[in-house]
């Protein structure tokens, strides 16, 4: 097995697994033993950063650099596991820390199947500074239990000021708690930015509209 390069195209490779070398199939092996393959035949620089951690302590020091580098979490194999294609499962876990907002509700959408009567859907926003308005972010139904569907079902209808189609408009008055895993940019929006994977952690009711959070402050989170 040879690696090379062109300096003129500047591009690295990073190699987190080895399923075959030299004819020998290694998708059976458990990962310690790939690994320990790898690290003979591929430069350190080339192979994605990981450590066997002894403790707590030491895998959330690792936890912490992958963040700082940019990264969104770490992944968490078992060493004895083989390499299974398209699925995780108990011996290989995606860890990412997310993140979050507190923003205001502007509409919900009527639910379908089970959640069918009930206001779902959010439509989720920040609030801009300048105008003293709400800025929309996305939309989300996800992180909700029943009994918050049918508390916020109540609570919106009580503050609905229009509707349109399957869409209730509400007064901006709900502050809602929204875990997240990244800001991107986004062009279906005005404030230019969407959440991905956004889903709901609970209301805040010690919070008002006029201090949620701000659309600059979202933006500043764009990765």
């Amino acid at each position: 097995m040879s690696i090379g390069y062109a300096p003129s195209f500047p591009l690295t490779p990073f190699f987190f697994d080895l399923l075959l070398h030299d004819d020998e199939i290694l998708l059976d092996e458990p990962l310690e033993t790939r690994s320990a393959r790898l690290a003979r035949l591929v430069p350190q620089e080339w192979r994605v950063p990981r450590i066997a951690a002894a403790g707590v302590d030491e895998a959330s020091r690792f936890e912490a650099d992958a963040l700082a580098r940019g990264h969104e979490g770490v992944m968490v194999k078992s060493l004895s596991a083989p390499y299974v294609a398209g699925r995780r499962g108990a011996a290989w876990l995606k860890v990412k820390v997310a993140r979050t907002l507190d923003l205001v509700v502007l509409a919900a959408e009527w639910g379908s199947g089970r959640r069918r009567g009930w206001l779902s859907n959010l439509h989720l926003a920040a609030r801009d500074p300048d105008t003293d308005g709400f800025v929309m972010l996305g939309k989300t139904f996800k992180g909700m239990t029943d009994e918050m569907l049918a508390w916020q079902t109540k609570e919106l209808l009580a503050r609905e000021v229009g509707r349109e189609g399957q869409t209730v408009f509400v007064r901006p008055e709900l502050v809602v708690e929204v875990a997240f895993n990244q800001v991107q940019r986004s062009t279906n929006y005005l404030g230019g930015v969407a959440l991905r994977f956004a889903r709901v952690k609970g209301y805040r009711p010690d919070r008002e509209a006029a201090t949620a959070d701000t659309i600059d402050a979202v933006r500043a989170l764009v990765t």
